[in-house]
């Protein structure tokens, strides 16, 4: 009886799709992010105020400076450097245009337009080059001009106050949920939670936009209060409204990881507490919440992060006034792709930080003795 030959397969090959479908579609993504935010294109090339590049690049790489993007719309121009000032002339329609460019101490200190000799503007902050070039180049430039933008840096500091706050309010209000709800009989307790998790269950937007029926101008709440003779209120459109909307989204997800927690207590280590003279409160904030925090930290992390970044909630709940960075990174994106990865890459940057300091306090959590029942 003839034998037909084994095949031995690896285990690991089955592996391999698996490592191919990580890499296409969440490394490669998250590396194309990082490289627009590391480059800018050549042939649409900016310079700043306080940027750094030497006169010297610029005369050598640079046909016309201007606001021209198209470089079939203008001739290309002359320049002059005579070792402190670069003045490139562009001549069009007749007339003479004239781009000064100062420098001290190795940056670009002043940028004065000149339109027939005479100054035309000199709040230039910045001017735009085409190059004869074509490609990127790499450049911590998109960095740093966020960091020297008030009002980037303005749209960021607010996102990280809402978020914030957000997170406080979530904590305030999910930690005594999350401990009445350990305490229910487990009969009663599965029911309640899952009224917690039932609005989940419903679209993000849909939520949403069920706020705003319910506080704008004509909404549900000014038409109970007229109807009672009460004055109306200005409800939409203010940091208060993301703030509500953002609780009441991320309110579940700070709720969850404590109940989780505190379900997983060692009832003997209350028991011992009472036993040696604690009372109610001595015990839960000296027993009860010691143990609680890696379900706190978990809390903190799924509502801070995620608070930062939400621009769908201040974009119908805030306006223009009340823009998160999230925001801000949808609307510069279209515009400045490599500015907006920037801003992306900066934001990851802090939630990774932020998720490894909560972590490291979740590791503490865990050994102060926190078990199963």
């Amino acid at each position: 009886m003839s034998r037909f030959p084994k095949f031995r397969v690896k285990r690991s090959v089955f592996a391999y799709p698996y490592v191919v479908f990580a890499i296409v579609f969440l490394i490669a993504p998250l590396l194309l992010v990082v490289f627009y935010s590391i480059t800018r294109p050549i042939d649409n090339y900016s310079v700043y105020l306080d940027h750094e590049n030497s006169p010297e690049v610029i005369i050598d790489n640079l046909d016309f400076i201007g606001y021209e993007e198209d470089p079939t719309l203008s001739e290309s121009g002359t320049y002059y450097y005579d070792g402190n000032v670069l003045s490139v002339v562009n001549y069009r329609k007749s007339n003479a245009e004239t781009y000064v460019i100062h420098f001290e101490n190795g940056k670009i200190s002043l940028l004065e337009e000149y339109f027939n000799g005479e100054l035309f503007d000199d709040t230039h902050d910045d001017l735009k080059f085409l190059n004869r070039l074509t490609g990127f180049y790499f450049t911590l430039d998109n960095f740093t001009r966020f960091f020297n933008n008030p009002d980037s840096m303005k749209v960021f500091l607010r996102s990280l106050y809402i978020a914030f706050v957000s997170t406080v309010l979530c904590l305030l209000l999910g930690f005594p949920t999350a401990y009445v709800l350990s305490k229910m009989k487990e009969r009663w307790r599965n029911f309640v939670s899952v009224m917690f998790l039932l609005p989940m269950w419903m679209n993000f937007l849909l939520r949403t936009y069920a706020w705003r029926t319910l506080i704008e101008k004509t909404g549900i709440i000014n038409t109970v209060l007229e109807a009672v003779g009460l004055p109306a209120q200005n409800l939409m459109y203010t940091q208060g409204a993301v703030i509500l909307v953002m609780v009441y989204d991320f309110l579940p997800f700070m709720i969850m990881p404590i109940y989780n927690t505190l379900i997983k207590l060692d009832r003997t280590v209350l028991e011992a507490s009472h036993d040696l003279g604690a009372n109610y409160y001595q015990t839960l904030f000296t027993v009860v919440l010691p143990l609680s925090l890696p379900g706190i930290a978990s809390g903190i992390t799924m509502t801070f992060v995620p608070s930062i970044t939400a621009f769908a909630i201040s974009k119908i709940m805030g306006g223009t006034q009340s823009a998160t960075i999230g925001e801000e990174i949808e609307r510069v994106f279209n515009n400045d792709m490599w500015f907006g990865s920037a801003m992306s890459v900066i934001i990851m940057v802090l939630m990774l930080a932020s998720m490894f300091f909560l972590s490291g306090k979740d590791k503490e959590g865990e050994n102060l003795g926190g078990g199963l029942i």
